[in-house]
Parts: structure tokens; C-alpha cells; sequence
């Protein structure tokens, strides 16, 4: 459980500053489904991406009032997680 709890913390450094990331990634202010229909296949056209479990980021700080967010981030990074069985995960990081 402590391991559990050190991975949540340190979650947005592990994110920001991954070594290891694809070119697969891209920062539009403000998505279409157009836009994330397109960042998603160009994912599924490496292996990685295809097989990849996606995850959502909300952003720190935010009101508890807040239901809706806007997409920030799409990335494709190295999953860092100790006897995870994929290898990479989908993040989708909202503000």
C-alpha cells in the first residue's frame, strides 16, 4: 500500500519528465473529435500504441466542484510500474 501511495505522488513527475517518450504525442489547446480521432490512429499504427491502456491525468489542485475539463495533452509514455504487463499507457492529461 506504501508503494501504492508513492507512485500517486509522485505521478505528474513521473510524467513530465519521462526519458523514454514516443514522438506519438501533441499539445492542442482545443480538441475536435477530429483532432483526437487523429492522435488516436496515428497510436494504433505502432505497436506500442495499439496494445496501449489508456489513463486520464486530472490536474492538481482543482476545484472538487469541477466535472468537465478540457484535453491539454495526449501522450504515449513508458509505463514505469513494476509488474505492470503493458508496456506503454495512453495518458490523457485535462486541465
Amino acid at each position: 500500500m506504501k508503494d501504492k501511495h508513492k507512485l500517486e505522488n509522485n505521478f505528474m513527475k513521473y510524467i513530465h519528465e519521462n526519458p523514454v517518450e514516443k514522438k506519438l504525442k501533441t499539445g492542442y489547446l482545443q480538441y475536435t473529435v477530429n483532432n483526437l480521432l487523429t492522435v488516436l490512429k496515428n497510436f494504433t499504427k505502432s505497436p506500442e500504441g495499439s496494445t496501449a491502456k489508456i489513463m486520464l491525468v486530472l490536474p492538481e489542485g482543482r476545484n472538487p466542484m469541477q466535472k468537465e475539463f478540457n484535453i491539454r495533452e495526449i501522450r504515449l509514455v513508458e509505463n514505469k510500474i513494476i509488474g505492470a504487463q503493458e508496456k506503454y499507457r495512453c495518458v490523457i492529461l485535462v486541465q
